[in-house]
């Protein structure tokens, strides 16, 4: 699998980027950004294609990098004066193969970045996720200002309701425009993480970046529905999936328990270990229909009565909303 590099080819107006550069970074009108980013199920490559057609909206030069695990090459930063990094959250933290990129880089100090990340869920146990790699980029000193919590449906644990998902793209719209503006205007939002998340992530974080090597040794095909596509082997962003001497699917013990292979396969024959036995597979043949969802009618989903799993979307929606709207009769 060869690394994702995405370079914009249209042409760039000259914004006046003079109150972003003041302190560094390039001076010859539009700004550069590289968007990095590793995406699991391709929820965050998905957000990365907005942010990205949106900030070019704003007149910015814009590189996307979708990063491939089985390589940690050291990237040039110096054409960039601003880096988004995205990634989902596993269990509380950033993918460990994400931090494990981030830790081979070498960032010019004085480097600008924000933080896009996105999860099934708004708890705010997730809000310190970003705190491991966050001290490598503090260590090269880089200026993190921004950081931003989008919403995407679950690839485990159970499938979401279009209903639900078209609610969610029409947030992560409003947050997107957040994003833009502030960052555009370079209005910081990061705040230091308060100490508790900053435990769950500490002791959920160890656990994720060993569970899917010990797990895959549980993972299991069946036979009887397996049609032998091999899709689940051509995808594996780790090369963790193959077929053995007997010609069946086997595994390595190296994989990110992504869930690309399982989420995908269209005939639903994955096993997949003891989040399996958790009632935590979900298959989506072709996975959420984004484009398809997009064009759905907008009713509400989340009320403030909302109980049980997606209360906790009620406070985040409420301050996407309030925020939004203050953005908006700031333009």
């Amino acid at each position: 699998m060869h690394l994702s590099m995405e370079k914009s080819v249209e042409k760039i107006s000259n914004n006046d980027a003079s109150s972003f550069n003041e302190g560094g970074g390039k001076t010859n009108g539009a700004v550069h950004c590289l968007l990095l980013y590793y995406t699991g199920t391709f929820n965050t490559r998905y957000i990365t294609q907005k942010l990205k057609a949106r900030l070019e909206q704003e007149g910015w030069q814009i590189t996307t990098y979708e990063i491939n695990p089985l390589n940690n090459e050291a990237l040039d930063y110096s054409p960039y004066d601003i880096v988004g990094l995205g990634s989902p959250i596993y269990g509380f933290a950033a993918p460990y193969a994400f931090l494990r990129f981030i830790r081979a880089q070498k960032f010019p100090a004085g480097m600008r970045a924000f933080i896009y990340k996105n999860s099934g869920e708004t708890y705010h146990a997730n809000d310190a996720s970003s705190k491991y790699f966050l001290r490598k980029l503090r260590r090269d000193k880089v200026i993190v200002e921004n950081e931003y919590h989008f919403v995407m449906p679950y690839n485990i644990h159970f499938r979401f309701e279009d209903a639900c998902i078209r609610e969610m793209l029409e947030m992560d719209r409003k947050l997107m425009e957040i994003l833009v503006y502030e960052v555009t205007h370079r209005i910081p939002n990061w705040k230091p993480y308060k100490l508790w998340p900053r435990f769950v992530s500490s002791v959920v974080a160890r656990p994720q970046y060993i569970g899917g090597n010990v797990n895959s040794f549980l993972y299991k095909v069946d036979k009887k529905k397996c049609i032998n596509c091999d899709l689940c082997i051509k995808r594996c962003p780790t090369q963790n999936i193959y077929r053995n001497k007997k010609g069946e699917i086997a595994f390595h013990h190296h994989c990110l328990m992504c869930m690309r292979c399982s989420f995908y396969c269209p005939a639903d024959a994955f096993d997949i270990g003891f989040l399996e036995d958790w009632g935590w597979h979900v298959n989506i043949k072709g996975g959420y229909d984004f484009e398809r969802i997009e064009k759905m009618p907008l009713k509400p989903f989340i009320t403030p009565d909302t109980k049980g799993f997606f209360k906790c979307y009620v406070e985040k929606y409420e301050k996407i909303n309030e925020r939004y709207e203050e953005i908006m009769k700031a333009k």
